[in-house]
C-alpha cells in the first residue's frame, strides 16, 4: 500500500511535468500575441484556432485534472475547500477569456469589417497573464499544501513508531 508521503513526490513530479508541457502552449499564445497587426486577417484567424484547438485539447484536461483529483486531495488532506477557491476562480477567468478568443475568432473568420484586432490581442496577452499567474500560484502555494499535509498526517506515526 502507498502511504501519502510516498504520493506526494509523485504528484508533484506529475504537476512539474504537466506545468512544463503546458508552458509551449503559453509561449504559443504569447507569440500569437506579438504578431497580431502583422499578420493578414486570416492567418491571425488561423493562429487563433490553433490558441483555441491548444486549449480545448491540452488545457481544458489538465483544468479537469485539477478540478476532479489535484484540488479535491488538497481540500481532503487540509479539511477545508478554501485552499482552492481561487484556483477554481483562476479556472473560470481562463474559461471567460478563451470564450472571448472564441468571439474573436469568429469575427476575424467572417473577415467582419472592421474587426477589432486590437481587442484579439488584448484577449490573447489577458490569457497569457492568467495562465502563467495561476501556475505559478499552484507551484508556489497549492503543491507545496500536499507536501506540508503529507509530513502533517506523517508526525504522528514517527511519534508512534
Amino acid at each position: 500500500m502507498t502511504t501519502t508521503t510516498e504520493t506526494t513526490p509523485a504528484i508533484w513530479a506529475f504537476a512539474e511535468h504537466e506545468h512544463k508541457d503546458l508552458e509551449r502552449g503559453i509561449n504559443r499564445i504569447h507569440d500569437v500575441a506579438c504578431e497580431v497587426g502583422q499578420r493578414a486577417t486570416p492567418e491571425l484567424s488561423v493562429d487563433v484556432i490553433s490558441v483555441l484547438t491548444w486549449v480545448r485539447d491540452t488545457l481544458e484536461p489538465h483544468i479537469a485534472w485539477e478540478d476532479a483529483w489535484l484540488y479535491p486531495e488538497i481540500e481532503a488532506r487540509l479539511g477545508t475547500p478554501w485552499a482552492t477557491r481561487a484556483a477554481r476562480f483562476d479556472h473560470q477567468q481562463i474559461r471567460d477569456m478563451a470564450e472571448r478568443l472564441n468571439e474573436d475568432q469568429a469575427r476575424l473568420g467572417a473577415r467582419v469589417k472592421g474587426n477589432d484586432q486590437a481587442g484579439t490581442r488584448c484577449h490573447l496577452f489577458s490569457l497569457e497573464a492568467l495562465l502563467r499567474a495561476h501556475l505559478e500560484r499552484e507551484e508556489r502555494f497549492l503543491i507545496p499544501l500536499l507536501t506540508e499535509a503529507a509530513s502533517d498526517d506523517a508526525e504522528p506515526a514517527r511519534r508512534q513508531s
